[in-house]
């Protein structure tokens, strides 16, 4: 039996030498697959290149003709202009303005209605017609995404914060998410975009909801600040006050250990104590003061419904991409129809003499 017992151990030896040589053999068949695939590329743009070299007339021919024909149609057609603005939405307006772009957008690309985008935009029908598209997209900015997203995760219970990641917040977001959009208008006339901008912003913003809470808004703002007016007043009459007493105190004979103090009904608002000097009135004063630029500032961000950031250029700029022009687009398809040409004729010869064989 001992002497048996090294045939198994011979008998997977061979298994495994056969197995080497499958995968090496597998790996050549790889290799040389791959090569011949290369080969094969190479030998046909060999051949191709053989082809254009002693046809070069013919294909330089199209190549020129195509240049000159797409130089002239380029400048007898009307080139595609653009332009855009960046707004801020303001009362949750995103969506109203979004609808109103996509309006715009049907009106001047899909309909063709010049008539109607004149009477909107307080232009003419003819001026009308160069419009060719309305567009508006959010102003990504990833600081901010990531600004909102730490906000809003703090706002969340500890179940919900495991669930929250950056990358599912960022894709449960919609346009209307954000503050700030790009609008961009397509036309014909670079020239027209400053002479609808007002309209144009005044149109897409229109809500009568929205115009309401605008004046609600401003209503309140305005009362805050006249309520900070009249403190303000009233604290500057307490300082007065208090200077005329500390005059009439000063030309008093003095006496040890007497003071010049001022009693307010509020004082105790003002610290606890009943005893107030002209600093803290005066500090006060100050925080009125800081508390209306607070509210001035509000009021020119809060005044519209939407903020124009950036306005329109004075012109627009060529927007076509590099297929949409005839002096590029023009050569390259005369090249492919003489390539085309050559080809179906090389093939019916190959046919031909396919059948006479």
């Amino acid at each position: 039996m001992s002497k048996d017992s090294p045939q198994p151990q011979q008998s997977e030896e061979v298994d495994l030498g056969q197995l080497f040589k499958q995968v090496g053999k597998a790996f050549d068949r790889l290799i040389n697959f791959t090569s011949n695939i290369f080969k094969g590329i190479y030998k046909v743009v060999i051949l191709l290149l053989v082809h254009i070299y002693k046809r070069l007339v013919w294909y330089a021919g199209a190549i020129i003709i195509g240049l000159i024909l797409g130089f002239i149609i380029d400048s007898y057609s009307k080139k595609m202009y653009g332009a855009n603005i960046f707004i801020q939405t303001n009362y949750d307006s995103a969506r109203q303005v979004y609808e109103n772009i996509k309006q715009f957008h049907q009106l001047a690309y899909v309909d063709k209605d010049t008539s109607e985008l004149a009477l909107k935009l307080n232009i003419s029908a003819e001026l009308a017609s160069n419009l060719k598209g309305f567009y508006i997209e959010p102003d990504l900015d990833e600081n901010n995404i990531a600004e909102m997203y730490s906000d809003f995760y703090q706002r969340l219970d500890s179940v919900s914060r495991l669930e929250m990641t950056y990358d599912r917040y960022r894709e449960s977001l919609t346009p209307y998410n954000f503050g700030i959009h790009r609008v961009g208008v397509a036309s014909t006339d670079k020239n027209i975009y400053k002479k609808i901008e007002e309209s144009f912003i005044r149109q897409i913003s229109g809500n009568k909801y929205l115009n309401e809470l605008l004046d609600a808004n401003l209503k309140i703002l305005e009362k805050k600040d006249k309520t900070l007016v009249q403190q303000v007043q009233k604290t500057d009459s307490l300082v007065e006050a208090y200077l005329k007493i500390r005059i009439n105190e000063s030309e008093k004979e003095q006496i040890p250990g007497s003071g010049t103090n001022l009693y307010m009904g509020d004082a105790e608002s003002l610290g606890g104590s009943l005893i107030v000097d002209e600093s803290r009135v005066i500090q006060q004063r100050l925080r009125y003061e800081d508390q209306r630029r607070k509210i001035d500032s509000l009021y020119a961000v809060k005044k519209n419904i939407v903020n124009v950031l950036a306005n329109f250029p004075e012109s627009g700029y060529d927007i076509r991409e590099w297929y949409e022009k005839k002096k590029i687009l023009l050569p390259i398809v005369l090249f492919l129809i003489t390539l085309l040409v050559f080809s179906v004729n090389g093939l019916g010869k190959f046919l031909e003499s396919q059948n006479k064989e």
